[in-house]
């Protein structure tokens, strides 16, 4: 219970900012995403953007998907990801749709794994690209160290010249033992390349935010999972 409050009331603390971001984001709305295993991951996303009755139906504001390149825990590994003005409205939104009684046109498509709610707890930029994620088991007394330590790697790399360089790390909100005791971090490059640009500075000794990067470690956790994701804004109500 302590822990759980814990987490609450640093949800609440990051959620005020007197200064914009230098990474342009906000700790504001909520994210579900649904977990899902697709035999022709091209042909999803076509149909995905050609019906778009599910995202309106649940009252997204925007949405997207997420295809693993890298790191995959199954064969055609992706997610859905749907943007929300609020916790309240994904989780009362994610009532209002029920993956399992898709039409038949998405459900040949897509085996749903599992669905969970996020909730920002550094500002986050809607921006997808080639990302890096993460997930952490970290102490919640650890939390907001590691977030001060995300927000600076990330003021670092900027500065760095990687300007659309930007991170995140989320709250899971029912996400089963899929997601227990776990944050999620991503960190986002417009594509493969800018990432890898990142990586060869630093195993060439030329990164100017290595002890960023090293104050990071220095706050402790444990790397669940690793994996890079390439993701689209598929669905705009702006």
């Amino acid at each position: 219970m302590n822990k759980i409050i814990l987490l609450l009331s640093l949800m609440l603390s990051y959620g005020i900012f007197s200064d914009e971001p230098l990474n342009r984001g906000t700790t504001d709305g909520a994210f579900t995403t649904l977990m899902l295993a697709s035999p022709d991951i091209d042909k999803y996303i076509d149909t995905l953007k050609s019906n778009t009755s599910a995202f309106a139906t649940t009252g997204a504001s925007d949405a997207g998907v997420c295809v693993t390149r890298s790191g995959n825990e199954y064969a055609g590994q992706m997610m859905v990801w749907s943007a929300f003005s609020s916790v309240e409205a994904a989780l009362a939104g994610s009532l209002k749709y029920d993956p399992q009684k898709a039409p038949a046109s998405f459900a040949e498509l897509r085996e749903p794994k599992y669905g969970v709610t996020w909730k920002a707890a550094k500002p986050w930029r809607l921006d997808p690209g080639y990302e890096r994620v993460q997930r952490v088991n970290l102490p919640a007394d650890k939390l907001q160290d590691f977030v001060s330590a995300m927000s600076d790697l990330e003021k670092a790399i900027i500065e760095a010249g990687h300007s659309e360089f930007f991170n995140g790390v989320f709250i899971p909100i029912g996400g089963g033992t899929h997601e227990a005791q776990t944050l999620m971090v991503r960190s986002v490059t417009p594509d493969a390349s800018s990432f890898g640009k990142l990586f060869d500075e630093y195993f060439d000794g030329e990164a100017s935010w290595t002890n960023e990067w090293l104050a990071l470690q220095a706050v402790g956790g444990t790397i669940i999972s690793d994996s890079f994701e390439e993701c689209e804004q598929t669905y705009f109500t702006n």
